[in-house]
């Protein structure tokens, strides 16, 4: 796994039977890392998406839990499919952001890839922190930043996909910014 300092444990849903209650226990993680204090990247607060609000949860919530059902045709932004993975990670996101310049001595740890690159009229900043397969994107706008979503790679050809993109980004003469 990582030896990594200030990176939290990982909440794992012990009974999927009761997978409400268990996203009512790590929401209180999201409201305590985006709601009731918020995390702030290059200078400016990180704010999320609160609508389409499903049920209780905001929209960002739901994007960082669960994950893009492909057999859906709904237009519901909220229809997705709980994701293990993400969920159990949801402290992850505010805590990469943070730390993703980390001078802690860490051991065996490759630090965070971070990355820039057009997304629409917005620069997209990607934080990739490779040893734990984890990647967390924010979207800069003019007064704030705005968290899109965090979540675990799971397949290798995604993150090799990723690493390219930082490769070619490292290579770029000036930044986006």
């Amino acid at each position: 796994m990582n030896n990594c300092k200030w990176l939290p444990k990982i909440v794992e849903c012990e009974d999927y039977n009761k997978w409400n209650e268990y996203l009512d226990s790590i929401y209180e993680i999201f409201k305590k890392d985006f709601i009731d204090s918020r995390p702030i990247f290059e200078g400016k607060f990180v704010n999320f998406r609160k609508e389409p609000v499903d049920e209780k949860y905001e929209h960002a919530f739901i994007h960082l839990t669960h994950k893009k059902n492909e057999l859906c045709l709904s237009d519901n932004p909220n229809d997705r499919i709980p994701d293990p993975r993400r969920a159990e990670r949801i402290g992850w996101n505010r805590a990469i952001i943070e730390n993703y310049k980390c001078n802690d001595n860490c051991c065996d740890c490759d630090k965070i890839l971070y990355f820039e690159e057009y997304y629409k009229k917005n620069i997209r900043s990607y934080f990739l922190f490779k040893d734990v397969k984890f990647l967390v994107i924010l979207e800069k706008r003019k007064k704030y930043n705005l968290l899109i979503t965090g979540y675990y790679i799971e397949h290798e050809n995604k993150m090799k996909k990723y690493i390219k993109k930082y490769e070619k980004y490292k290579m770029q003469k000036t930044p986006l910014t």
